[in-house]
């Protein structure tokens, strides 16, 4: 009625590979995941080391009525293609959508997918106060990186003076 010992030998030997295998497969899926992760740094540090935006001040452009002004801002893409609806953006300390004007008086002029290197995206801001308050608008890209435009509003010569920045998130880098 008992077991014999090659028996009770056999079970633990065969629990033994279970284990073993169990394991093999949980190492194998961790260093599958480790690998998956690099490659996705490493692509995505090397789109950020190539995006490359700028204002386009020839594009750009200012209209103004007795009581706001429009401004049109053309971003200028010099490096790898971008996708646009991943794009968002922060107007005045707001979130804003870019593809809707009737929320936020903030979008793009066209319908814009893939933004190939040397194209351009119009960004239009509307009804915006004609005071000389300074506004920013920051666009950021879909792997992170951003561009930053400052202006205000000069009464005495009836201009808008913008200026740029532009950045990627240091934790990539």
């Amino acid at each position: 009625m008992g077991f014999s010992v090659s028996a009770s030998a056999a079970i633990i030997f065969i629990s033994f590979l279970m284990v073993a295998g169990t394991l093999y497969t949980a190492w194998d899926n961790a260093y599958s995941n480790v690998q998956a992760a690099q490659e996705y740094w490493y692509n995505l540090r090397l789109n950020q080391l190539n995006t490359l935006s700028a204002l386009n001040g020839g594009l750009s452009s200012f209209r103004n009525t007795s009581t706001y002004y429009n401004l049109t801002l053309a971003i200028d893409n010099q490096g790898v293609t971008m996708y646009a609806p991943h794009w968002t953006g922060i107007y005045d300390g707001k979130y804003v959508t870019l593809y809707n004007i009737k929320d936020d008086n903030v979008s793009f002029l066209d319908d814009y997918t893939y933004v190939l290197p040397g194209q351009h995206v119009l960004l239009n801001v509307t009804y915006i106060p004609l005071n000389s308050d300074v506004h920013n608008l920051s666009v950021i890209f879909g792997d992170g990186c951003w561009i930053r435009f400052t202006w205000h509003y000069d009464s005495a010569n009836h201009a808008v003076y913008v200026s740029e920045s532009r950045g990627c998130p240091t934790e990539v880098s």
